[in-house]
């Protein structure tokens, strides 16, 4: 097995054990260097990991690579890559978040976020005239003017300023919370390949993850992570993007709003 193959499949088995929205990445990397590192690790040492969690602690100790490997060759057969925290090129904001994923797949042309604006969109599935009219605008003038707009795909106003910032020539990136071989919602499977030929798609649930509502919370700190900004364009007071929103205040982003119509 080449070594670049290796080092992946021991990535999936870490992010495997920890599982999304973990804050036990940090405290496991405090103390090892790797992903192998960890897995060769016995009970012992594994039980001298302070902060870590009694439940991450368990699936450390289970050393079975099966479920790792069967994901490694579902990626490579769909041209998946893998981005794991420790590389130069993860996103440098994203790091610093309290619960950084392990790794994230990826699909697309991969930039360095490190060293570009990236703005998150989000907003209401249910937008109305005016909301429609503002998230394209924004988001096409910023990408005209170099950021890189950031949104969850969902229905509604994050499709909107997905197809803005392509229809501007620029590239855009989706958060998923599914595998980034699924096409939810089921409208937008053009869009979605839009992106990943003209941008970026981002996960941090293995590709054949379906959907699920319990996905998107976790999925929305991303969308805020990645970003240095977060524009929240239309959104109910219980909302994914209010979420978004109380993620993008907790981790220092600015948060903007765009303002309702007098009249509503």
């Amino acid at each position: 097995m080449p070594m670049e193959m290796e080092n992946a499949l021991f990535w999936i088995w870490l992010a495997e054990a920890l599982g999304p929205g973990t804050r036990d990445v940090k405290h496991v990397f405090d103390v090892y260097e790797n992903p192998y590192q960890v897995f060769c690790a016995d009970e012992r040492e594994i039980a001298q990991l302070d902060k870590v969690s009694a439940s991450a602690k368990a699936k450390l100790n289970q050393k079975s690579l099966d479920r790792a490997s069967r994901i490694l060759d579902i990626c490579e057969k769909l041209n998946i890559g893998i981005l794991p925290y420790t590389e130069k090129i993860y996103p440098a904001s994203l790091r610093e978040i309290k619960d950084a994923p392990v790794l994230l797949y990826y699909s697309g042309k991969l930039p360095n976020l490190s060293r570009t604006l990236c703005i998150g969109m989000v907003g209401t599935r249910r937008m109305s005239a005016y909301g429609l009219r503002a998230a394209y605008k924004i988001s096409y003038e910023l990408a005209s003017a170099g950021a890189i707009v950031v949104s969850g795909m969902a229905s509604g106003i994050d499709g909107v300023a997905a197809a803005a910032a392509l229809a501007a020539k620029a590239p855009t990136i989706a958060v998923l919370g599914c595998g980034l071989d699924i096409v939810y919602p089921k409208h937008h499977g053009m869009l979605m390949e839009q992106i990943r030929e003209n941008g970026l798609l981002l996960s941090e649930y293995p590709p054949t993850t379906a959907p699920n509502r319990y996905h998107f919370p976790v999925r929305n700190r991303l969308i805020s992570g990645i970003s240095n900004g977060l524009l929240v364009v239309e959104a109910p007071e219980k909302s994914g993007a209010l979420i978004t929103a109380r993620h993008a205040m907790e981790q220092g982003r600015a948060v903007f709003a765009v303002p309702g119509p007098i009249d509503a």
